[in-house]
């Protein structure tokens, strides 16, 4: 058995990983905001988009990461899932700076953040090998509607990005998503299709069937879910903004979306029980 001061110890390695890459999102943030010649040779779309990440990366996503780091250090099992979720948000953030962006002097800041915050994913998940996070929950949380709910995400966004991609695909053309803003790809999309929407569909069945991981993998996807809603809320004020187009129903649709995401994990959080 672990003591509480131990365990406090064992969970250090979070504010480690947290508090570098907090400051040196901060600075790129920061720069990329106020100095925006910084992404000059992106399409307006597009430079929306990153200026719209940034903001988030300032307003939502550093706060989200040290208050939960923080807390989840203290032993705190909703903090923790928290933090891992805004993580693997953080990693799909920095993928698209690291990939998708002009080169710029930032470019190996970018990496290192990417770097940064997938070994803190890995290094959670390695030092939870052993864990029982079915044990974190009482029984009365409902595995089944957090199970279906991310299902059909899962397939809300699959149809999404189908019906963009798969018609270019058939006729041997590119869609106008990735033309318009001078992509090869679109790294949304090739994220989305790789690996986040499998990690839902295959957390929903985990959680379903009551497996132990899945007890971790569906509140965390629903973080995801819930902090790339709200970055995509930002990014589309900005470019509501600087393309003068009119995203006031997108808006309200994501922050709708939001907070059924919201409702939906903490009736799931609300039974994690006390840790010992």
């Amino acid at each position: 058995m672990i003591d509480n001061h131990s365990k406090s110890n064992y969970d250090k390695y979070v504010l480690y990983f947290t508090i570098p890459i907090v400051l040196l999102m901060v600075t790129c943030s920061t720069i990329g905001i106020w100095y925006q010649k910084l992404y000059s040779r992106e399409t307006v779309g597009w430079l929306s988009q990153v200026i719209g990440q940034d903001i988030s990366n300032i307003i939502f996503v550093s706060p989200i990461l040290i208050a939960s780091a923080l807390n989840a250090v203290k032993g705190n099992r909703i903090a923790k899932i928290i933090w891992i979720g805004t993580m693997i948000t953080n990693v799909y953030s920095y993928v698209i700076y690291s990939f998708a962006l002009h080169f710029n002097f930032l470019f190996h800041v970018y990496c290192l953040i990417l770097a940064l915050s997938i070994f803190s994913v890995l290094n959670f998940f390695i030092k939870n090998v052993n864990e029982d996070f079915s044990h974190w929950f009482s029984e009365e949380a409902n595995t089944k509607i957090i199970g279906i709910f991310l299902f059909i995400i899962g397939i809300m966004f699959s149809l999404l990005w189908l019906s963009d991609s798969l018609p270019a695909v058939l006729t041997n053309t590119v869609p106008e998503s990735i033309t318009k803003d001078n992509l090869l790809i679109n790294p949304v999309q090739a994220l989305d299709f790789s690996f986040y929407i499998p990690l839902i569909f295959v957390s929903s069945v985990m959680v379903m069937k009551k497996k132990v991981l899945g007890y971790l993998l569906a509140p965390m996807m629903l973080v995801f879910a819930i902090i790339t809603n709200v970055n995509i809320i930002s990014l589309t004020v900005v470019t509501m903004q600087k393309t003068l187009s009119n995203n006031i129903p997108t808006i309200i649709g994501f922050c709708f979306f939001t907070m059924v995401c919201l409702g939906i994990l903490w009736s799931f959080l609300k039974n994690i029980t006390e840790s010992t």
